[in-house]
């Protein structure tokens, strides 16, 4: 996980200030939580780029990949700029043992068509990129929104500041769409935006972008490239019958009285068989990468590297823990696919209420189940099991201060709580059950479940929509809950997670495991009908991976909202609302 830090202004403005030469204002404001998200290397370049324009580039580095960490911004021989806050997990420009930064740079250097570039690109990132040459700023977010960026033109349209994180004090920041690469032209002398969309711009981009422009008064020109990626569409007029997914077995269980059983009918089913052990193929395949593909350092022992050969025995890997569905699988793809001699952390977070010391919220109940049915799946395995208790005078503390400005421009109920949660559960800091020694997290790289509920129909109006209106809605509906993920979780997410100095990686939305689910239809992902009940089928396809993992327990576990699972949220508020503790 790297912090980056842009800001472009008029040549003009930078003469005015060359008498009195200091670090601009924005970036004064936004230093230290830069810093915090890269706590290996820190460091700047300041930069006339054209006639029109001066630059000021700053970086901080958590060293991911490569032998050694790699500071930046880095320039190539052509004076080209990047900052680089990203993952290659696969794909062409994944090149084993060397950093991917410095991977990337050479490719946009040799590039003809930098969108196509990018496109190559498979795992999560945020970037800007100087092009000496055309005198272009391109900054973007992967497709999916995996990493946060945040940027802001002023009124007179004479500076730009991309930044990995901002804070409260710094008006009309904007999260940046995660829809394509946004380029600044800077042969003009104002700011002039276009916009390379990942894929053939539809109704969602267009509106995206128009409302854009108004917000920031300023025209977005979307340019079309002739080589859009292919998308595999459902045919949103299909309506299921009895003889497709799951619902081809359906009037069969009415046989089964139980839920194992009918768990076990389905699994005998060739054909739902076959499709859990390839979702179980690129699930796994997904969790090696981002398991393997680190340091042999924990976070802490970065500078130890530099001097040993040995590899630390620290954790380097940590997950957020509920004992749901989600994060027990990928408790047990990780246990598969790291060193058996590694400790895993395994993150419980709890929140007091009303000053009574209580922690046993819903999810420490169950984190506590599926831990111990860890401990008889993978009897050699050592996990810590962390339990993080959070109480009320020290969640009003940081959430005034830190969370607050970590979660702007993000402002609802909904964000305040679930940034909260998140924030402090990847603190890591808590106590080791069942010795109740207090311990710290070394963990490097921290697995969340995001992206599970919307690609397999695990939220409560998935239930609603199909009993309603059907499955063709439910489809629609799916699709819409997916496009928008980056807009309403992920780049906050990752802002919290980051500013612990740690790698937020997301299995679940791993390209070649995307690409997969979203070639099923809904109804072989799920079947939330009347008579499959919360906790069997939502997100059945799911469970049925967990149960063949031998996950048993766990795959019965109701979906449970994280912010309330917790006991961080009051459920008698808007989830909509603005945060009036921000």
């Amino acid at each position: 996980m790297c912090g980056i830090f842009c800001m472009i202004n008029s040549s003009a403005n930078a003469r005015r200030e060359s008498s009195n030469p200091k670090e601009p204002f924005e970036w004064t404001l936004c230093k230290d939580m830069i810093a915090a998200r890269g706590p290996d290397c820190l460091n700047s370049l300041e930069e006339g780029l054209t006639e029109l324009w001066h630059g000021h580039f700053h970086a901080s580095v958590l060293w991911m990949q490569g032998a050694e960490p790699v500071s930046q911004p880095l320039v190539d021989t052509d004076c080209n700029i990047l900052l680089w806050n990203g993952d290659v997990l696969a794909g062409n420009m994944h090149k084993r043992g060397i950093c991917d930064s410095t991977v990337v740079l050479s490719a946009l250097k040799n590039s003809n068509d930098i969108a196509a570039t990018v496109r190559e690109i498979k795992g999560p990132f945020s970037f800007c990129y100087y092009q000496k040459s055309s005198n272009m700023l391109y900054f973007a977010r992967d497709k999916f929104g995996r990493h946060s960026l945040l940027f802001k033109i002023n009124e007179r349209h004479d500076s730009l500041v991309i930044t990995s994180v901002a804070v409260k004090s710094m008006p009309n920041i904007e999260e940046l769409p995660a829809i394509g690469i946004f380029i600044a032209d800077l042969n003009y002398e104002k700011v002039q935006l276009k916009c390379i969309p990942w894929v053939e711009p539809n109704e969602r981009v267009i509106k995206i972008l128009n409302d854009l422009e108004n917000r920031l008064n300023i025209v977005v020109n979307i340019l079309r490239s002739e080589n859009f990626p292919e998308i595999e569409n459902l045919s949103l007029g299909l309506i299921p019958d009895s003889e497709m997914g799951f619902l081809k077995y359906f009037k069969y269980t009415n046989v089964c009285s139980t839920y194992d059983e009918i768990m076990d009918y389905l699994l005998r089913q060739e054909s739902i068989n076959e499709t859990v052990d390839r979702l179980l193929i690129f699930l796994e395949e997904s969790v090696r990468r981002r398991v393997q593909l680190i340091p042999e350092f924990c976070r802490n022992c970065t500078g130890v590297a530099l001097m040993s050969v040995e590899p630390c025995k620290h954790a380097k890997v940590g997950l957020l823990f509920s004992g749901g569905l989600d994060s027990a699988i990928l408790a047990v793809m990780a246990h598969r696919n790291i060193n058996p001699n590694e400790t895993i952390d395994l993150i419980n977070v709890a929140f007091e209420k009303k000053n009574n010391s209580n922690y046993e919220v819903p999810d420490r109940i169950t984190g506590r189940k599926t831990f111990n049915e860890l401990l008889k799946i993978c009897p050699n395995r050592n996990f810590n099991f962390i339990e993080v208790n959070v109480s009320e005078q020290e969640l009003k503390i940081y959430r005034s201060t830190q969370i607050a400005n970590l979660v702007y421009p993000r402002a609802t109920v909904l964000d305040d709580s679930l940034a909260c949660a998140v924030w402090f559960a990847s603190r890591g800091r808590g106590t080791v059950y069942p010795k109740k020694e207090f311990y710290t997290s070394s963990c490097r790289v921290l697995l969340l479940g995001m992206g599970a509920d919307e690609q397999f129909g695990g939220y409560m109006r998935h239930r609603t929509i199909l009993k309603h209106k059907g499955w063709a809605i439910l489809t629609e509906e799916l699709q819409l809950e997916f496009d928008r993920i980056s807009e309403r979780n992920l780049g906050r997410d990752d802002r919290m997670v980051a500013d612990h100095g740690r790698q937020s990686r997301l299995p679940y939305l791993d390209e070649d495991l995307v690409q997969f689910v979203q070639q099923l239809a809904p109804w072989e992902r799920c079947c939330p009908v009347e008579k499959f009940p919360p906790g069997l089928g939502d997100k059945l396809l799911l469970r049925l991976l967990a149960r063949k993992i031998k996950l048993h327990e766990a795959a019965k576990f109701p979906k449970r909202a994280f912010q309330f699972g917790s006991r961080i949220a009051d459920g008698k508020e808007n989830a909509k609302d603005v945060s009036k503790r921000l």
